[in-house]
């Protein structure tokens, strides 16, 4: 079981999709897996996505049939399918330094109660 379970809620962010998968799957900590969710975007979405399907990170790729109407389902939906310890919501039109989660998972290491 991963640490981390990275949900990506996407819809019709196609032109920034690929920068933030990429800054998930070059995080220096590796112990995640990434849900990738998309809600029926018109734009090239799908396609970024599916170049990823087959990375050994990629837990889940959900294309929802009709729109959801709000993210929120979205983050609900991807925190049913993950399995890790903690959940971090990385929302499509965003990027993250490659030391986020090794920052991230060291300050929780030295404070468990948190």
């Amino acid at each position: 079981m991963p640490q981390v379970s990275v949900i990506v809620p996407n819809y019709n962010h196609g032109k920034y999709l690929k920068h933030r998968i990429d800054s998930i799957i070059a995080q220096t900590f590796q112990d995640f897996e990434l849900i990738i969710l998309d809600d029926c975007s018109t734009d090239n979405s799908r396609e970024v996505i599916e170049e990823y399907r087959f990375n050994p990170h990629v837990t889940q790729v959900v294309f929802n049939e009709k729109n959801g109407g709000t993210p929120f389902k979205q983050w609900d939906k991807g925190i049913e399918l993950a399995s890790g310890d903690w959940i971090w919501i990385a929302e499509s039109d965003d990027f993250a330094d490659i030391r986020f989660l090794e920052c991230l998972m060291g300050k929780i290491q030295e404070h468990p109660n948190v």
